[in-house]
């Protein structure tokens, strides 16, 4: 069943990581992380920070970047992995590399019955059912072949990461105010996550 770990921002939750991970059965030590979102940043410090903590506390990485990999690579490494790490950036391009590359019912299907699954930003929001709602914060001009925004639909709710945190504030809060009456937002700040592990569900 799901487990699932979403963050703002992975490095500032290296406790609540290690908490999450003692309360699953998982013994590997390799991750997949997939670089893909921060492609279209300028600012990136955030996917080293993450990257550093996970080397730190022993994982071996395994880095992927879908929008530059080939279908069959993109696959057979999302296909293999028992941890998958996706990393904060763009989501809408995000979404549409994994629809270029046809991954979308491999990684909803992985995450629902096969691996672990780390979601920092932009990798927690592509778990909601569509990812409309983050245009504010995400610019999705980055994505111009994406024709839809419905995405892995694995959550039932729209995280929205870096609540009232700079540089997202007046983004962050346009949102909430937009859409908290039309679908069920779960903000969490820098030092927040969310965890499911199977049916159970945390907001700390």
């Amino acid at each position: 069943m799901a487990k699932i770990f979403i963050t703002s921002y992975l490095a500032g939750t290296q406790q609540k990581l290690l908490e999450f991970m003692s309360k699953t059965d998982n013994v590997q030590d390799q991750i997949l992380f997939i670089t893909t979102a921060a492609n279209v940043e300028s600012y990136t410090k955030y996917m080293a920070d993450g990257i550093k903590m996970l080397q730190n506390l022993g994982y071996k990485l395994d880095f992927l970047d879908i929008a530059a990999e080939n279908e069959l690579t993109c696959y057979q490494k999302i296909e293999a992995a028992k941890i998958i790490c996706v990393a904060g950036g763009n989501t809408f391009y995000l979404l549409q590399a994994i629809k270029q590359k046809n991954l979308l019912t491999l990684l909803r299907h992985k995450i629902l019955k096969d691996c672990l699954y780390i979601g920092e930003s932009a990798g927690g929001i592509i778990l909601s059912k569509n990812i409309r709602y983050c245009e504010a914060m995400d610019d999705k001009s980055l994505a111009p072949d994406l024709e839809d925004d419905a995405s892995l639909n694995v959550i039932d709710f729209f995280p929205l990461p870096h609540y009232i945190e700079k540089p997202f504030i007046e983004p962050v809060k346009e949102i909430f105010e937009v859409y908290k009456c039309q679908i069920n937002l779960v903000p969490i700040d820098n030092k927040q996550v969310i965890t499911i592990l199977n049916d159970d569900i945390k907001i700390y």
